[in-house]
């Protein structure tokens, strides 16, 4: 029986022997028909075709299924990368099995005891076969959804990390982190280019510091690294040290065989490389690393494009605040200009007064007995006299050196009116001398906002000097506080106080009045203004979340200003608000 079965094995070898090559481009054949080879190059099904049957023959001969198992798990990670589904491999499968059945009918169909005893040899080979291949394909397709699904995770994660609030260095490190991560990579590295054939950054995964500190200086970009950036394109090989373009390792750097590399791109211009070596678990990287190398170079590019557009943006931003502040600063020594003749007026009258004091002074000391009581008295008096005009001279200049002196906004709580009327002494002995008057009425109780005083200050000087320019002789300012509520989008209702500065001048016409805010846009003479006054005002008053309203019935009819701010609240009120016992010094 034993030889029976034997002299049936050897027998059943022999037919397939003979007749594979026959078999084989019946199968291709049929399969073509079918239309199972589709995106095949005939290079491509000749081998594959070829190497089928030879792994079919050695089961049969040997009953050893390794070599299948190697060229399953081979053509199964091949076939699912390329595309190709498990239902294709069981259709192509079942008609190789169809084809070889076929011929077994086809030759022994006259001995049927012989072709039952060859089927049931040749059955159990060929379902075996199949069923090995076509799960292993299963197994495959499983095991590449799975890596298809973390891999889009993961980029996903990286997509996140442009939105995060990192700085550069931390994104670009995350991104080459995870190329070693999905890539299943023993090193990865990133290198910036500097512009002058250099690196500005040079970012590594996978390697120890003390490591990175005893190979030395990052790569020059001269051996394959300079390929990527010359070449602009990926690039893939199987031992990176036997390739000719490479120019070697320095002292104490770790191997390197399997080698991708991508070039970090944007806008057509390369911005540096992303690259990975030594790939565990396979000889090469695949087509499949590549196309995420190249989404994870994109993800470098959009965080470096990032960077020097926000440092663009930064240098600009500089630019036009320091721009800003010239202007602003200008705007105040114009406005001292204008006020020169009245503040010179106002010094000069403690000044007079300390000399008037100096001479009276000099006199009792040449005509008066230095012991007497009443003089040193009477001289007492003057000294004090003397002490209070200076004092007020101080005051004058020192208010002087605080509108012109160029710092930083600092908000506080401040009292509208005080501001208000800080900016009127400034102005209301130069209106005296034109005959010109400034009332001021009174301003509702509670009027304090979160401000900076100086530069509200300048607010309203501005809009005192342009009115005083305005208007003639005999005319009038008035100065009017009004509150009001209203709602907001960002803090709901709202009290705001409106404040008025109205004059009896010349007024503007309706062409004029739409511009009053442009830079630079002046209805005064040459030499009498700047034309930024209303401007910085505006800017000013915006910084402090408030508007400004230019209104004007036409010329010769006046012209008032509404400067509106939101008032404090009482949490901010309450605040700002001193402890009673500590300004008594109270220790409780």
């Amino acid at each position: 029986m034993i030889r029976k079965s034997t002299a049936l094995h050897d027998e059943l070898v022999r037919h397939f022997s003979a007749h594979g090559d026959a078999l084989r481009r019946e199968w291709v054949r049929r399969m073509r028909v079918q239309g199972l080879l589709k995106g095949l190059t005939l290079e491509e099904i000749e081998t594959e075709s070829s190497t089928l049957c030879a792994v079919f023959q050695e089961c049969l001969e040997s009953g050893k299924y390794n070599t299948a198992m190697a060229y399953a798990h081979l053509r199964a990670r091949q076939g699912v990368l390329g595309g190709r589904t498990p239902e294709q491999i069981v259709d192509r499968l079942a008609i190789l099995h169809d084809v070889c059945r076929q011929s077994l009918f086809r030759t022994y169909r006259g001995d049927v005891d012989r072709l039952s005893g060859l089927v049931d040899l040749y059955a159990p080979v060929a379902h075996r076969l199949q069923t090995l291949i076509t799960l292993t394909w299963v197994e495959e397709r499983e095991r590449t959804t799975k890596r298809e699904i973390n891999q889009l995770r993961m980029l996903v994660r990286a997509g996140m990390i442009l939105s995060a609030k990192l700085s550069l260095e931390e994104v670009l490190q995350r991104i080459v982190n995870m190329a070693c991560k999905l890539m299943s990579a023993k090193y990865a590295a990133l290198g910036v280019l500097d512009g002058k054939g250099g690196l500005s950054r040079f970012i590594t995964a996978g390697i120890e510091e003390t490591a990175r500190q005893a190979i030395g200086p990052p790569p020059v970009g001269k051996g394959i690294l300079g390929v990527l950036v010359r070449e602009g394109k990926p690039l893939r090989l199987t031992n990176l040290m036997a390739d000719p373009r490479a120019h070697g390792f320095p002292p104490h750097h770790p191997a390197m065989h399997s080698f991708l590399g991508v070039p970090v791109i944007s806008k057509g211009k390369v911005l540096g490389n992303l690259y990975v070596t030594e790939k565990q678990g396979a000889d090469e990287f695949s087509e499949e690393d590549e196309t995420v190398a190249i989404t994870l170079a994109t993800q470098a590019a959009i965080a470096l494009e990032n960077a020097s557009l926000y440092a663009e943006l930064r240098r600009s931003y500089n630019e036009l605040k320091q721009s800003q502040q010239l202007l602003v600063r200008q705007e105040k020594l114009a406005s001292l200009g204008r006020l020169a003749a009245g503040l010179a007026h106002e010094l000069n009258n403690p000044l007079s007064s300390v000399a008037g004091f100096s001479e009276a002074l000099q006199r009792r000391v040449e005509t008066a007995a230095v012991g007497d009581l009443a003089s040193l008295a009477e001289w007492r008096q003057y000294v004090s006299m003397i002490q209070d005009e200076v004092a007020r001279a101080a005051t004058i200049v020192r208010r002087l050196l605080d509108f012109a002196r160029q710092r930083e906004p600092t908000f506080s709580l401040v009292d509208l009116y005080d501001v208000v009327s800080h900016a009127v002494s400034f102005v209301e002995r130069q209106a005296s001398l034109e005959n010109q008057r400034i009332v001021v009425e009174p301003f509702p109780d509670g009027s304090r906002v979160m401000a900076d005083a100086q530069m509200l200050q300048q607010v309203f000087l501005n809009l005192l000097t342009n009115a005083l320019d305005a208007i003639k002789s005999g005319g009038e300012i008035r100065i009017e506080a009004h509150r009001r509520r209203g709602i907001t989008e960002s803090a709901g209702e709202q009290v705001w106080l409106d404040v008025c500065v109205s004059d009896t001048g010349s007024g503007i016409s309706p062409e004029d009045l739409s511009r009053a805010f442009d830079p630079f846009f002046t209805t005064k003479e040459v030499g009498k203004g700047t034309g930024l006054g209303l401007a910085i005002s505006q800017s000013i008053v915006e910084q402090h979340k408030g508007s400004i309203e230019v209104r004007s019935e036409g010329v010769g009819k006046g012209t008032a200003v509404v400067v509106s701010l939101p008032l404090a609240d009482r949490a901010e009120r309450d605040e700002k608000q001193p402890d009673p016992t500590e300004a008594r010094g109270e220790d409780g």
